[in-house]
Parts: C-alpha cells; sequence; structure tokens
C-alpha cells in the first residue's frame, strides 16, 4: 500500500497527466481521422491513420502501465561497494650490462656489432 502511495508523488502526477493528455488527444486525432475517411467515401489511407492513432493510444497506456509495475516492482537500491584501491605497483629498471658481450653466438655478436656501429654513427652525426 505503501508503495502504491509513491505514484501519486508530484513527478508521478505530472506523468499522469501527460500521458492521459496524451491518449485522448490520440483518440480525438483518430476519430477525426476516422471522419476525414467517411467525407473522402472510404480512402483506405485515411481508415489506416484512424487505426494506427488508436494503436498508439493503446501503447501509450500498455507502456504507462509498464512503468508504474516496474517502480512499485523496484527493489531498493543497494550501496555500492566500497572502491578498492590497488596496491601501488614498484618499476624495476634493467639495465643491460655491456662490459661482458655474449660471444658464443656468432650470429648473435655480428648483430650486436652492427647495432652499436650505427649507434656510433648516429652520435657522430649533427
Amino acid at each position: 500500500m505503501r508503495r502504491a502511495l509513491m505514484l501519486l508523488a508530484p513527478r508521478w502526477l505530472a506523468l499522469h497527466v501527460v500521458v492521459i493528455a496524451a491518449c485522448v488527444t490520440m483518440v480525438l486525432l483518430g476519430r477525426w481521422q476516422w471522419h476525414v475517411a467517411h467525407v473522402h467515401h472510404g480512402s483506405v489511407q485515411n481508415y489506416a491513420y484512424a487505426f494506427q492513432w488508436w494503436a498508439f493510444t493503446v501503447f501509450a497506456v500498455f507502456m504507462w502501465g509498464r512503468v508504474m509495475r516496474d517502480a512499485l516492482h523496484r527493489r531498493p537500491l543497494q550501496q555500492p561497494p566500497a572502491p578498492v584501491v590497488p596496491a601501488p605497483v614498484t618499476y624495476r629498471r634493467y639495465v643491460m650490462r655491456t662490459d661482458r658481450p655474449d660471444t658464443s653466438d656468432p650470429e648473435l655478436a655480428a648483430y650486436n656489432a652492427y647495432l652499436a656501429d650505427l649507434a656510433d654513427r648516429t652520435n657522430d652525426e649533427p
């Protein structure tokens, strides 16, 4: 019962007024379109528009009911969990040691020599 009284809150009353006004307007537009169909001697297009306005009315009432039902059966909001602060990450910088080059692989030694030569050329250029 207490939740049903929620539907009488000011914002809900505004929604009720808007939906009722829209439904009355759509029913009247459907009646007007029906009358126009009779004046034009049974124009199928005007009859279709009349039924379309009435279908809009049915849809609006259906959705109004669904919104009210969902509001009445809504679960209370739960408190969000406390944010988890991640542990600080320590970064370690690794530096290659160049005092003892690995010469066990001749292909790797040749590639390292090539890179060292490129680095020397790059440092010499302005």
